[in-house]
């Protein structure tokens, strides 16, 4: 044994060169993937050149998802790199999802939640991979009451951009969602006996031949979804108010890319879902800090009122090239919506630390890809001092059409002085009728 041992021990000249060996491979391998700086740019010419590399500890092709990349490579989407930031939720939202947790509790049969108060009814520790009711407590959390007391949609524009040509035109509509459950400015509302859980309003302002169309929506405390909601549509042809099928949260928002389930990527209830699934946990690239002014009433009718939005070269739906892109961990969660509605599928990216989406993808009949959204967010400061993170760009993007209709809003959490009755049916036909 011991003859043997001599025989394979190497010698001293051996191990400096396994020494040197090793250490240019390692060498070798730094140079292959290294860490990217802040501020570099990606690119369909240089992205799979660095998709190896890293960007935090992560490489790029792991924040990547493939629609994402198949944006970068066919379509020309850049991303600029820019550190994650830490968000700061308002201490009273975190209060009450501590507080909702210690009651809310989950009905498998039924997939409903019940002894919601406020807050965010499944905290990140609460939510398990491996449980098959995962991916509806993820989306019961985006939809329950997360903006604040009220959503205000200041100076919300449609632009109607082709991707071969640019801008086609541009609609002009005023939008508030008002929750009637989960509030933070004083307790959840329990007018109406709690049957009602928010109240929305959307409306156009411009051009004139569209001024005044919008619809007044009220959705109901019942997650099973049992009572549809209720919808009401201005018509200018006849002077009045319609009530609309309740089937209208499918519906394309007038003639926008967009359907109003598509409103925050994700706006249904997940009981109108037939399935929800958590896929997974991820690190994805997305918008999280956008810049303040997303429009710039200044510049109206130009390419710099709208100066997130990449106006000027095609094609011309993108985010701006200036626009920031941040790791993100995010929940992905894959939806099977009704027969009848216009999609077969739709994946949602959501942040994990809080309920806010970055990305969604949207599947027609037939399963094949057919639309992508990329949402850009900002954590916001409402007029009551309610700290929340806000959607103020949305590019909904129709990839068979090369079309998209892109938003953008200056919104806000809690506009001061907004009441119940500001946002209702009778507003709506005041507004449109050509009231303030």
């Amino acid at each position: 044994m011991e003859a043997l041992n001599k025989a394979t021990r190497p010698t001293g000249r051996q191990v400096l060169q396994s020494l040197a060996i090793c250490t240019g491979l390692a060498l070798a391998g730094q140079l292959h993937a290294g860490e990217l700086q802040a501020g570099f740019v990606i690119t369909k010419d240089n992205y799979d050149k660095i998709k190896g590399e890293t960007f935090e500890g992560k490489t790029i092709a792991s924040m990547v998802p493939d629609r994402l990349e198949a944006m970068i490579k066919n379509f020309g989407l850049t991303i600029k790199l820019a550190h994650s930031k830490p968000i700061e939720m308002d201490p009273k939202y975190v209060a009450a999802t501590r507080e909702s947790a210690k009651s809310v509790k989950f009905d498998p049969a039924t997939r409903t939640m019940s002894n919601w108060k406020a807050g965010m009814p499944f905290p990140p520790d609460t939510i398990k991979l491996d449980d098959p009711n995962a991916g509806d407590k993820v989306i019961w959390n985006l939809r329950a009451a997360t903006y604040g007391a009220t959503m205000d949609l200041r100076d919300i524009s449609f632009v109607f951009i082709s991707g071969a040509t640019g801008v086609e035109r541009v609609q002009r509509w005023q939008s508030r969602r008002y929750y009637m459950e989960g509030r933070l400015d004083g307790g959840p509302v329990t007018e109406g006996g709690g049957d009602i859980a928010q109240k929305t309003y959307l409306f156009a302002t411009s051009p004139q031949d569209i001024r005044g169309l919008g619809t007044f929506s009220i959705r109901y405390n019942d997650p099973t979804s049992a009572k549809p909601d209720d919808t009401w549509a201005y018509l200018k042809s006849v002077r009045r108010t319609r009530r609309l099928s309740g089937g209208a949260w499918m519906d394309p928002i007038g003639g926008t890319d967009q359907l109003y389930d598509d409103w925050d990527i994700w706006d249904a209830f997940p009981t109108k879902y037939r399935q929800n699934k958590l896929v997974g946990k991820r690190w994805v690239l997305a918008v999280a800090h956008s810049p303040l002014v997303s429009v710039d009433s200044g510049k109206r009718d130009t390419p710099a009122e709208f100066p997130s939005v990449g106006l000027t070269e095609a094609p011309y739906f993108f985010p701006a090239k200036h626009i920031e892109w941040e790791p993100r961990e995010v929940y992905v969660v894959e939806g099977t919506p009704p027969p009848e509605h216009p999609y077969s599928k739709k994946v949602v990216y959501m942040e994990v630390a809080f309920p806010r989406p970055y990305l969604g993808e949207m599947y027609d009949q037939k399963g094949e890809f057919w639309k992508y959204m990329i949402f850009q967010n900002r954590p916001d400061i409402g007029d009551d001092g309610y700290k929340a993170v806000m959607p103020v760009v949305g590019h909904v993007i129709d990839v068979k059409r090369n079309h998209s209709t892109t938003w953008s809003a200056n919104m806000k959490a809690n506009p001061k002085g907004v009441k119940e009755s500001d946002v209702s049916l009778s507003k709506l036909e005041e507004v449109a009728t050509g009231g303030k």
